[in-house]
């Protein structure tokens, strides 16, 4: 047992070594006890969302994009990645307008794409209802920033062919078309948005009647134009399917079944567009 000076000092050297051990032992055990709750929050957390996938569990507008792509939302998939798409557009044109004809038949649209990579696209295109049909081929480039909105353009060159061998009439035209395009999208998550707007120039043209070959004499480079918004839905699977509605302004031997350009009137009438893309 100690007394005097050196107790005392031994009592005040002991009495400071148990507070700093307490203390010590204190922040080992606050350091322990936020190291345990880090761990776990970080396990209970939920992984960070990402865009693949939006909460109807359909591919998202932008994982489309960045794998297949769409054939008319501008997007710009990897080089080799292709789309096929299957479809039908409706012209809501007065019959009577077409030499006695009671119904005007739908045209069956087919599309093809395949990606060169960069933005850079190389596009087929064949619309038909038997007495017109029209076939082209092209390049397209588009573009697609940060944000929701994206910009394509694209130059189609090909056939337009008129032919009417019934009512009386033994009648074939045939003309270079060309068809250049600037649409303009926006991403709504699972859905895409697209207006495209189109000029249809075709020239020369040649036509025949019976057996008989000739020239238009007022024929025009300019046959018309149109303007269509698209709605493209993406699916699970990543395929997708569309609709969309606009406005068709074409001279009468375009619209009309009536195969000679004489007349330099344009008219204006609907159209409806709806299909699947593969």
């Amino acid at each position: 047992m100690l007394t005097g000076e050196n107790g005392e000092l031994y009592l005040m050297q002991f009495g400071r070594a148990k507070w700093i051990g307490l203390a010590s032992g204190w922040l080992s055990v606050f350091s322990l006890c936020l190291d345990a709750n880090a761990a776990e929050t970080s396990q209970a957390a939920p992984p960070a969302p990402t865009p693949a996938s939006t909460a109807s569990g359909v591919k998202s507008v932008a994982e489309t994009g960045n794998n297949r792509g769409f054939l008319f939302y501008p997007s710009a998939p990897p080089a080799g990645k292709m789309r096929f798409s299957l479809g039908a557009t409706y012209d809501f044109i007065d019959p009577a307008v077409m030499y006695g004809m009671n119904i005007r038949f739908p045209q069956l649209a087919l599309d093809f794409q395949d990606s060169l990579g960069k933005g850079f696209l190389f596009k087929a295109h064949i619309n038909s209802m038997l007495i017109t049909t029209e076939a082209l081929v092209g390049i397209g480039y588009n573009w697609r920033g940060a944000g929701p909105w994206s910009v394509g353009g694209a130059l189609n060159a090909g056939l337009f062919m008129g032919k009417l061998g019934g009512f009386g009439f033994d009648a074939l035209v045939l003309g270079a078309e060309y068809r250049p395009e600037l649409t303009v999208g926006y991403d709504l998550g699972d859905v895409a948005l697209s207006l495209r707007g189109s000029l249809i120039l075709i020239g020369p043209e040649r036509a025949r009647v019976g057996e008989l070959w000739g020239g238009f004499q007022d024929s025009s480079l300019f046959v018309g134009h149109s303007e269509i918004l698209y709605v493209e839905n993406t699916t699970k699977s990543g395929s997708v399917w569309y609709f969309g509605a606009g406005a068709m302004t074409t001279r009468a031997h375009y619209a009309f079944w009536v195969l000679f350009p004489d007349s330099p009137s344009l008219y204006t009438y609907p159209r409806v567009v709806a299909g699947y893309e593969y």
